[in-house]
């Protein structure tokens, strides 16, 4: 616990829409944020704010209830948006008169007058790689994101990378971007006895090893085209399956059809998202390599998690996936098949390097924690207070 005493006076509001519903990264990265908040700033007074006709998910319904106070708008989010565009109406300031800072966590920020605002802004693939976006997602965020990182006080966003495109794309000045790394749960992703996690999914999920994994949306922008083409090339020299795990994306069912035409298709495993998130750690315990090669990634948190299991894990040299992994991990140019094929070999036919790639992945987790990521949102509101 820390001892604030000299900030009794500080209170912030966060906007807690994205624990509403179904549950997303956003989501998780706002539940995790105020829980270590919550649990490690008892002197800061911390309040939150939400929009919307969706109920808490279970999960979320013990923080909400340690807030100081919770103000909610029953109105769809989607109709707010264009009320605040074209009216300024309803003032979210007018609802929280007392509150001294008030933390958007969404991308938006509406019409606020007279109040030190925080925004977060995750990444900005919608502008840097539209090609790979929804045309929904795009023309939701694309319209306002300039406008609201303008008149934020501070943004707050998840990488350097993400920072850095922020800086660029918007115009905003560096010292106006804080970094706070998410983390991962660290009571759930840890190291598991290998073989009790291959029996788990043997009889849960009728998968038996070995097998290389991938965890994440199945999409272009994640680049499941080459991760099928780098395992066409190297299927017939290892015994691994291909295991992919995600929800569907952008333009996934052509991905899934490519599957279905590989020669190889009767070993590669695609199973739909798993609604309970904890489920993966007997996958990331059992794989014997995690392979992730994103074009582009404002964080990562599966290779993040594969790592704190333990589990060997390659990722793409792009987006942000160099800070998730550091020097501990590798990380290849995801255009070039040959070299991700060369080197999942030689990793998968060397057990000292296997062995030393599960150590160093261990000790690379350690750097993130959601306590960290805390305690960074805790400086920028000191710091506006």
């Amino acid at each position: 616990m820390y001892n604030l005493s000299d900030l009794k006076n500080l209170s912030v509001a966060i906007d807690i829409t994205p624990l509403r519903g179904e549950k997303t990264g956003i989501g998780n990265y706002v539940h995790y944020t105020l829980k270590y908040l919550l649990s490690e700033y008892n002197d800061l007074q911390i309040n939150g704010f939400s929009f919307g006709l969706h109920q808490f998910q279970k999960d979320s319904h013990e923080i909400v209830k340690k807030l100081h106070r919770n103000r909610h708008i029953p109105i769809p989010t989607r109709v707010l948006y264009k009320w605040w565009k074209h009216f300024n109406y309803p003032r979210i300031d007018y609802f929280l008169k007392d509150i001294s800072i008030l933390h958007f966590t969404n991308y938006y920020l509406p019409p606020i007058q007279n109040k030190n605002t925080v925004l977060s802004i995750y990444d900005l693939s919608f502008l840097t790689n539209p090609q790979w976006v929804s045309p929904q997602i795009i023309n939701l965020f694309k319209p306002f994101i300039l406008s609201s990182a303008q008149r934020a006080t501070h943004i707050i966003t998840c990488s350097k990378r993400s920072k850095k495109d922020i800086e660029t794309l918007l115009g905003i000045s560096s010292q106006k971007i804080s970094v706070a790394y998410p983390g991962f749960d660290d009571t759930i992703f840890l190291p598991i006895d290998k073989e009790k996690a291959q029996n788990y999914l043997e009889k849960h999920y009728h998968i038996s090893p070995p097998f290389i994994l991938f965890v994440g949306t199945i999409e272009e922008r994640k680049n499941i085209t080459g991760l099928l083409n780098i395992y066409k090339k190297i299927h017939r020299q290892i015994p691994h399956k291909l295991v992919l795990i995600g929800k569907k994306g952008f333009y996934a069912d052509e991905i899934l059809l490519k599957i279905q035409q590989l020669e190889c298709s009767d070993k590669i495993v695609y199973l739909n998202y798993i609604q309970d998130h904890t489920e993966l750690k007997w996958f990331y315990n059992s794989a014997d390599l995690f392979v992730f090669p994103s074009f582009d990634e404002g964080f990562g948190i599966p290779p993040l998690e594969a790592m704190a299991c333990g589990c060997p894990t390659i990722v793409s040299n792009q987006g942000a996936l160099p800070e998730v992994v550091g020097t501990r991990g590798i990380t290849i140019d995801p255009q070039d098949i040959d070299s991700f094929a060369e080197i999942i070999l030689n990793i998968l036919s060397d057990k000292k390097k296997l062995n030393d790639m599960v150590s160093n992945s261990i000790l690379q987790a350690k750097n993130f924690s959601w306590i960290k990521t805390a305690e960074s949102h805790f400086k920028v509101y000191k710091e506006l207070g």
